[in-house]
């Protein structure tokens, strides 16, 4: 690709002073969610390019799993796996095989042909983890109490980094919970090389896992504790926990102390990254701070209260830190999202923030220095980060929920070997007419980024904005 491309098209040489703007390759229709988008959900959905950036992987909330070549346009398959949900995706390093994790009854993981689709092998998460029965088809969130597969990451060697989770019960009341949790390490032929605990699931929610691509290390998130949970188990919520890659046995582990008086307890998502060496974690918490965490002592190496409360007018505002990266050149990215008041619902007569915190909505880029490089905002929500493989290239995808003008949708792209700060680094804001769902993916070398669409209902009119589909932007 890249002769008939226009002159405000993106090259490796695009330097400051180019007009670059976005160019549409192809939108991937995904199928209907109305029903979905309409009691206010946004359908899971899975994207994952190819090594050489040929090939993009989509897997659906309808249960699909889709291969195309980017560039011809060609529908390699599209096959319908399950009565479930298509949660992860990765390619083998050569490109060879695709292999994808569900959310189903059986919580099937699957490796593929990557050109044909023929199933090589399948390994039964519930095997492990339990099952659930089937969902009632009029249930929206039904198909969240099944096992699934929450993580599937590819080693540079063929391995495959894998998290089961299966949770169900009410999930306003923990002691209604039961919670089962297990990390994997499996060969390219689907064999477990070891899995943590040893001796069977968790009965804790480990909420995410990372690991380095040579697999030197893996770093577990414990979120939060069920009914099953005993109370004198070694494991606790709000931790995090760190593995020798090659044995899964345990090298240590850190439980964050709550920030009080404005929180009870350490909530995390999906917030754990692993850098390029294995030396090195990355953490967010609900509470606005964010860690880097040595993964040889386990101790904490530098701590930011980017998003950590401040009192404006008597009232404390916060801003969530959900999501990090370690890119492949050792910069650490965070982010920090809306302003919020903790426990608003708690409080007598504070609903919303009396004022903006001063890091809401903002990106942090920071050195290995742990001096922070550059910032940047545009008043968007930023969820989750996608680096090329040399850490050029940098992408995010946004929402924006503002009373005074209205939702806003899309990804951005950044140029971060550009000198000067956040709004220099800036390339392009590609919009969409929905909302982004917060899994994306960017080709290694950076040329294309694959974002997903997912229609809302609009709370003026009732009707449904947007569609659900990819874009693939180069």
């Amino acid at each position: 690709p890249g002769g008939g491309l226009p002159a405000t098209c993106r090259r490796p040489d695009s330097t400051q002073g180019d007009v670059v703007l976005p160019y549409l390759i192809r939108k991937v229709p995904l199928g209907d969610v109305a029903y979905y988008a309409k009691g206010g959900g946004l359908p899971d959905t899975f994207v994952r390019f190819s090594p050489d950036g040929r090939l993009l992987a989509i897997g659906t909330f309808l249960g699909r799993m889709k291969v195309l070549d980017v560039y011809a346009g060609k529908m390699l398959w599209d096959v319908n796996i399950a009565e479930g949900i298509v949660k992860q995706i990765d390619f083998s390093p050569d490109g060879e095989q695709v292999y994808f994790g569900e959310q189903s009854v059986d919580g099937f993981v699957y490796a593929a042909d990557a050109r044909s689709g023929k199933i090589r092998w399948r390994v039964r998460l519930a095997d492990d983890l339990g099952t659930s029965p089937p969902p009632p088809k009029d249930s929206l969130y039904g198909m969240y109490q099944l096992p699934a597969c929450f993580r599937l990451k590819t080693l540079s060697g063929g391995d495959l980094l894998v998290l089961g989770l299966h949770c169900w019960g009410d999930h306003k009341r923990t002691e209604s919970m039961t919670r089962l949790c297990r990390v994997y390490r499996l060969s390219p032929e689907g064999a477990v090389r070891w899995a943590f605990p040893q001796d069977g699931a968790m009965p804790l929610g480990l909420i995410h896992v990372d690991g380095d691509p040579a697999g030197r290390r893996v770093a577990v998130l414990a979120a939060s504790a069920a009914g099953n949970t005993p109370e004198d188990l070694p494991f606790k919520p709000g931790s995090i926990y760190v593995l020798d890659g090659q044995t899964g046995a345990l090298v240590g582990g850190h439980t964050f102390q709550p920030l009080k008086p404005y929180f009870e307890q350490v909530e995390f998502w999906q917030s754990v990254s692993v850098g390029p060496q294995g030396k090195l974690a990355s953490l967010g918490v609900h509470d606005g701070r964010t860690f880097l965490v040595d993964l040889d002592t386990v101790e904490i190496k530098d701590t930011f209260t980017f998003g950590a409360p401040i009192m404006i007018s008597g009232v404390p505002v916060s801003a969530r830190a959900t999501y990090t990266h370690l890119a492949p050149d050792s910069a650490a990215y965070f982010q920090t999202s809306n302003s919020s008041v903790p426990y608003a619902g708690k409080l007598k007569h504070v609903v919303a923030p009396p004022g903006p915190h001063p890091w809401a909505n903002t990106i942090h880029a920071v050195g290995e220095n742990g001096r922070v490089r550059w910032r940047y905002r545009s008043g968007h929500e930023y969820q989750n980060f996608w680096t090329s493989a040399d850490g050029r290239w940098l992408a995010t995808c946004v929402n924006r929920d503002d009373e005074r003008i209205g939702r806003d949708a899309g990804g951005m792209l950044f140029d971060t070997h550009r000198p000067g700060g956040g709004s220099a680094k800036f390339v392009f804001y590609y919009r969409v007419e929905g909302l982004t769902f917060f899994h994306a993916d960017l080709a290694r070398d950076g040329s294309a980024f694959a974002l997903v669409e997912v229609p809302y209902q609009d709370p003026q009119t009732g009707m449904l904005v947007g569609s659900y589909q990819v874009h693939v932007v180069r």
